[in-house]
């Protein structure tokens, strides 16, 4: 059992200067691009990059820690889902600006080891809005727009994906949950509930 866990994170730390190079660019590259105002962009482009820009000039620093994926049984068949990998080891970072009514805004880098224990990356940005109070165990409802690269789709190629966000909150801490939905149907592809988690550093 032990060695469930030790082999993941093998693999992770073979991967993690990458990770660390990648987001230095990322970090060095995203205030340049917000100085210009995403003024060439024009207005339907415009809004959502001055979001981008905002949230990460003004955001706190977020860690991102990954994380469990359950294929449903009633997708795969049993002697797949004992091929499949289940723990989604990974981490990431990013930085989430929250609104005065709650609302969150964030963009991020994480990397975790897919069903097939290979890196996938991804980057993006992640909207919720929350119910509660703010000082105790909050719900929430949101979506992730995602620049996903992994080695055994499109051959690599860098994809974009959105997905559901189901959160639970309680104050820096964010207990998150996805739905990946089978694409082009069959057996043994997709229905897979992926776990991670959020931690605000202020």
């Amino acid at each position: 059992m032990a060695a469930r866990f030790i082999e993941p994170a093998l693999i992770m730390k073979k991967h993690f200067c990458s990770f660390v190079l990648t987001l230095v660019v990322i970090c060095c590259a995203t205030p340049t691009l917000a100085a210009f105002e995403c003024a060439d962009m024009g207005e339907w482009l415009g809004a959502p990059c001055r979001r981008l820009a905002q949230t990460y000039r003004d955001g706190d620093n977020e860690l991102f820690l990954s994380g469990y994926a359950w294929h449903l049984p009633m997708t795969y068949t049993k002697e797949k889902r004992r091929q499949l990998n289940e723990y989604a080891a990974g981490f990431g970072m990013g930085r989430v600006v929250e609104d005065p009514d709650g609302d969150t805004h964030s963009v991020f880098l994480t990397a975790f080891l897919d069903s097939h224990k290979c890196v996938q990356w991804n980057l993006g940005y992640t909207w919720s809005t929350y119910w509660g109070e703010r000082d105790s165990l909050q719900v929430g409802l949101g979506y992730a727009a995602v620049i996903v690269q992994r080695p055994d789709v499109f051959d690599g190629v860098p994809f974009p994906a959105a997905l559901p966000l189901l959160s639970f909150r309680y104050k820096d801490a964010t207990l998150v949950t996805t739905f990946i939905p089978t694409v082009g149907g069959g057996v043994n592809n997709g229905s897979v509930l992926y776990v991670f988690g959020r931690y605000t550093l202020k």
